[in-house]
This record gives structure tokens, sequence and C-alpha cells, in this order.
């Protein structure tokens, strides 16, 4: 047998094992927002120095209800 030739018949009939398979979709367990005025920027990790909408300078990260449990649902 050639290296050359095209496999025969051989795409898609052997399943590999994957015990970890990929998520899905990601799930945002924790959310940011400001404490003086409750503003909340998007998809923010880590927020900026001054708050954009009061420019206050305290921010408080909290669990987004329901979103521990979707996280502990995904596995």
């Amino acid at each position: 047998m050639s290296i050359s030739m095209e496999r025969f018949a051989s795409e898609g009939q052997f399943p590999t094992y994957n015990p970890f398979p990929a998520s899905m979709h990601k799930v945002t367990v924790f959310q940011v927002q400001c404490r003086c005025c409750g503003f909340e920027p998007d998809g923010v990790v880590t927020p900026t120095r001054l708050c954009p909408k009061c420019h206050g300078e305290s921010w408080e990260r909290f669990a987004k209800p329901g979103s521990i449990l979707d996280n502990a649902n995904r596995y």
C-alpha cells in the first residue's frame, strides 16, 4: 500500500473516547458593580479604577443569582 493512497471508508466510523468533553457554553458566575451607583460593566473581570457613570472608586464583586447552579450543571 502506497503512502499517497487515500483512506477507504474510514472517516467518521471510529469514535474516540473523550473523558473531558469541551463545554458548549461558558457560564459567567461573578459580576462586578459600583457600590455608589450600581453600574454593572458587561463582561469585565477587572474593572477600571473609576466608575464611568458616577466616578466612584469602590467596586464590589458578587455572584449572579442562579449562576453557581448553572455552572455546577455544566459537568
